[in-house]
């Protein structure tokens, strides 16, 4: 295994050689946060899922302080392919923009698409080989997108990406040329963003020119037959009621967030990305809050903190 150790809070220099191109490998990036408890299952299922094909698989373990290091370690230790990128700072976003603008070119990986997963996401059996099949069949496409298997909506979730041309952080995949232009127009998701996919998904379907009129669905593939499981919510379970909570407000800022990126990206372009997504807050005061049913009392808080933080 080999270990890389990232020690500034938004990025910045790693150790570890870097290597000839592995275009024979399928490079796999893993967000990890505090996943000690699932991150194994993770891994097994990579390899589970197209045994016959050679990956490369970068844990993105970032601000952990659970003991997901020790475990991939202890894992790379028996398959050198699995390499683990330590991060101080605890920010999905800022790992990814690691992976892209640092991993990516420090162990010359050339691949013709890169593959994109969450540490608490499991891939079902031959997803990996469907969404590379589908970014074969429709050489015009940028991206291509697993469904979700789990969860009580799994079938609607399901049919909405399918429909929608959709991208989830669960599992997805880019084309290699288009992370080399992420990287040469140094395209970077803003730190503390939530609804990270959403922004990549739209940079996708822009052709990264957000000021595009439209969005062109053609350019994600959604794969019906390239799926991730994740373990569901639980009514049972008292903890999953605080969790459920926190993500209904962050679904809340998400929301919000977008409100004022959108516009920003839409006048200036990528120009208009800012490094942290927080610098937009100062303008949360002009979002109005809107009638959401059950949800309307989350999106009250997620903008009452947002407004706090932008002043």
């Amino acid at each position: 295994m080999n270990e890389l150790a990232t020690e500034q809070a938004a990025g910045g220099s790693t150790g570890g050689e870097t290597r000839e191109p592995r275009v024979q490998s399928w490079p796999v990036m893993v967000l990890a946060h505090n996943e000690e408890r699932v991150i194994r299952a993770c891994l097994d299922s990579i390899f589970a899922s197209d045994p016959e094909r050679a990956f490369e698989v970068f844990v993105m373990a970032n601000g952990c302080s659970d003991r997901t290091e020790d475990i991939v370690r202890a894992y790379g230790g028996q398959r050198p392919e699995v390499h683990l990128v330590s991060i101080a700072l605890g920010d999905k976003c800022n790992a990814w923009n690691v992976f892209v603008h640092e991993t990516v070119p420090q162990f010359g990986l050339d691949a013709e698409v890169y593959f994109f997963m969450d540490g608490d996401a499991t891939a079902t059996p031959g997803s990996f080989s469907a969404m590379a099949r589908a970014l074969e069949q429709h050489a015009a496409a940028h991206a291509a997108s697993a469904v979700p298997v789990s969860g009580r909506n799994a079938a609607r979730d399901a049919r909405e990406i399918i429909d929608e041309h959709g991208l989830v952080a669960n599992l997805y995949s880019l084309r290699g040329s288009f992370v080399k232009r992420l990287q040469q127009l140094g395209v970077r998701i803003p730190l503390k963003q939530e609804g990270d996919d959403g922004l990549i998904g739209a940079l996708v379907k822009w052709d990264l020119e957000p000021r595009n009129v439209v969005f062109d669905d053609a350019l994600i593939v959604p794969c019906a037959d390239a799926g991730f499981a994740f373990e569901p919510m639980s009514l049972s379970r008292p903890a999953d009621w605080i969790a459920y909570w926190k993500r209904a407000v962050r679904y809340g800022r998400r929301l919000y967030e977008f409100q004022l990126l959108g516009p920003k990206l839409k006048a200036e372009g990528l120009a208009g990305m800012p490094r942290d997504i927080t610098e937009l807050y100062r303008r949360a005061d002009t979002l109005p809050l809107l009638w959401n049913g059950p949800y309307t009392l989350s999106n009250w808080v997620a903008l009452r903190e947002m407004r706090r933080l932008g002043r």
